[in-house]
């Protein structure tokens, strides 16, 4: 299961390089037993390799560093097996103007919920707090934080959260963007996470024995 943890860590490094949502000091994990397995923070994650991985016991992580926030949410969050911290472009822009967002797309709305949360800093158990049971928050003059069961889930988090941010900010200078009501907002996630994507998830965490 080792290799294949590291191997779906540097897949879904160069898929977010790629996209061109990342900065240095961004960072991945997966869930690993009583650890994780998680890449260098000092590594530009377009430039990860199989020894910028490191497998870190919950007790080593250090108190400082941003696997100390990864840590902080597998502890609070047994639902969460992967974690993504990167900036993507609109959700950055969203964290330097906005304070709060809300769900304009279908997709946005089933995998991430009704509204997005805007924490206002990386500290880790304000990170726990705000991002609640959501799969992802943003963080003020920041980026994105964004969990999943699998990392599938997490990065797809990350990938529909910018792609609703830009929906927001575009919708908002052209004149609003057009809101999903909030019920019917909850009623997508809640057959998101209970229906359609519980099959396909289960797969994927037994495959990666997470």
């Amino acid at each position: 299961m080792t290799d294949k943890k590291i191997k779906e860590l540097l897949f879904y490094c160069k898929e977010l390089k790629k996209e061109n949502l990342v900065a240095l000091g961004d960072c991945l994990s997966i869930r690993d037993g009583d650890g994780m397995y998680v890449t260098n923070p000092d590594k530009e994650i377009g430039e990860v390799t199989e020894s910028d991985i490191s497998r870190l016991g919950f007790a080593q992580v250090p108190a400082n560093r941003m696997p100390a926030l990864h840590r902080q949410l597998y502890l609070a969050r047994p639902d969460v097996n992967a974690i993504i911290t990167n900036h993507a472009p609109y959700c950055v822009a969203a964290a330097k103007h906005l304070n709060s967002m809300v769900a304009v797309l279908d997709d946005m709305a089933q995998i991430i919920g009704p509204s997005i949360k805007f924490a206002p800093s990386y500290e880790p158990k304000t990170i726990v707090k705000f991002i609640g049971k959501s799969n992802a928050c943003i963080v003020k003059n920041g980026g994105v934080v964004a969990v999943g069961r699998t990392p599938d889930e997490a990065y797809t988090g990350s990938m529909v959260l910018e792609k609703g941010a830009k929906a927001y900010i575009e919708g908002t200078i052209l004149g609003g963007a057009v809101k999903i009501p909030f019920l019917e907002a909850l009623l997508m996630r809640v057959i998101y996470k209970n229906k359609y994507s519980k099959a396909d998830q289960k797969a994927k965490q037994e495959e990666l024995g997470i």
